[in-house]
This record gives C-alpha cells, structure tokens and sequence, in this order.
C-alpha cells in the first residue's frame, strides 16, 4: 500500500528541516581556524557554508577549475558583522602553500596597497584578500560607503594569528624576487592558470603537463621571465627546440629560466 502523499511530504520535510548534525560533523573536519564570537569583541557570526572538492561547483557557476587545477580542498563561507559592519569571510584551504599563493596571485589585481601590512596582501577598497600558509583568504566589506580598512585589517590579524605556521609553510621563494610580490609574482601549475597569470604564453605551454612555474611580470616593462620545472627533462628539452626563436631561454635538466626578448 503506497503512503499518502501528505506523509510522504511530511517525511521531506523532517529531512530538510534538520540539518545541523550534518554540518557541525563538516565544520569539525576543517583543518583551520576561523572567525568566530570569541575571536573578538563585537563579532557576531549570522551564516556560514562549506564546500570541500568538486562540491565548490555549488559554490560558484564559473571559476571552480581553477581553484581545482591549484588543489583546493575546503572552503568555509562566512557572513559576519564586525563592529557593526557587515562582512564575507572566504577561507580557501589548499593542497600546500604555493598552491594556496597561486591561487591568490592570480586574483591579486590593482592593489592599492601590496604587501605592506602583511606578507602577501592586497588592498582594494573594501576588499582585502591575503595568502597565508595553505589558505588563501577574501575579506570583503558590504558597506561601501565607509572605509573598511582598519576592520578588515582587524579581520586579518586575528585569522593569521589563530593559524600559526607549521614547519613545511615557508615556501615562497621569496629572496628571488624583488617585492612587492603580490600583483608580479605567479605561481602556475598548470593552463588555466596560466591563462589567468598570463594569456601570452598559454599557447606555449599547452601540450605539456604537470610542469610548475614562478612567473613574473615586471611592473615597469610588463615583460614577463618564469623559473620553470618540467615533468621531465624530455619536456625542458623539447620546450627550448620549440621556442628558442622567441624566447631567451636557460636550461638545466628539467628546469629552464625563460625571459621575454
């Protein structure tokens, strides 16, 4: 005997309705520190979401295969009022930290302030996003008519300061390239990536796999060099064949140093 339709809706219902148990198991599976009503005075916390993989496609319509090609893992959405103003807290957790920088560096644009209050920073207003270990962050103020910096800073101070760094963290090789880093500095891994980074050599790379590259853009000449490691050293040397006419390039096994003539 089929069970009359009210029941049937009434049983949906109970499904719905409780889903708690389900996403505090979830938040308890994060594998960092986030904002909450003890990390500071007058911080109230009124939403939050998470996502781990393939599941960021239900966060956003465009842009989860790339954060996917940087190895993403988890991501914490939170909507808070700090003193008053209302807030969005991204926590994008990575596979490792020059993921985590990657993923950040090619969404690092037009800062109006880089890497001056923090190490990987960029300033926009009403928008500060920042790298720090494997988590790449956005903080934005929904309240554009005041200025946001100071709260935002406040933000940042407090999540740096509940995730501490563990030993494998620093590794941005930071001493190979002049500052500031976010807005020149790229770390790529793979196509869309480099699309992102930039679209000039994406032609160039397209049919190898699995290589790593610390791109930079000069700021003045916008003319780009890369550090790049191949999957192989059969890569390196099919890569320089192919593009010594357009490219100064420098090899050494599976790694070559490529700048723009």
């Amino acid at each position: 005997m089929r069970a009359p339709l009210s029941v049937v809706f009434a049983s949906l219902l109970v499904l719905i309705s409780f889903p708690l148990p389900a996403q505090t198991l979830v938040k308890n599976s994060l594998h960092f520190a986030y904002l909450d009503e003890k990390s500071a005075e007058n911080l109230e916390v009124t939403r939050e979401r998470i996502f781990e993989g393939s599941g960021l496609f239900g966060f956003m319509n465009g842009g989860a295969e790339l954060f996917l090609e940087y190895g993403f893992r988890q991501l914490l959405e939170q909507r808070i009022t700090y003193q008053g103003v209302p807030f969005v807290a991204e926590y994008y957790f990575m596979d490792n930290p020059e993921y985590a920088y990657g993923i950040y560096s090619v969404h690092a644009f037009k800062c109006r302030r880089a890497d001056e209050r923090f190490p990987f920073e960029c300033l926009i207003p009403g928008l500060l996003q920042f790298c720090h270990g494997h988590l790449y962050i956005s903080l934005k103020c929904l309240d554009r008519n005041i200025d946001s910096q100071p709260l935002l800073d406040s933000l940042a101070v407090i999540i740096i300061k509940n995730n501490p760094f563990t030993g494998d963290e620093k590794t941005v090789p930071l001493h190979a390239y002049p500052p500031p880093h976010s807005g020149t500095l790229y770390f790529v891994c793979g196509d869309l990536g480099l699309s992102s980074a930039y679209i000039g050599w994406a032609k160039l790379f397209i049919t190898y796999q699995d290589y790593a590259m610390w791109l930079r853009i000069d700021p003045e000449t916008q003319k780009a060099s890369a550090q790049v490691r191949f999957a192989s050293n059969t890569d390196a040397e099919a890569f320089c064949a192919q593009n010594e006419s357009l490219l100064s390039l420098k090899r050494s096994n599976n790694e070559v140093i490529i700048k723009e003539k």
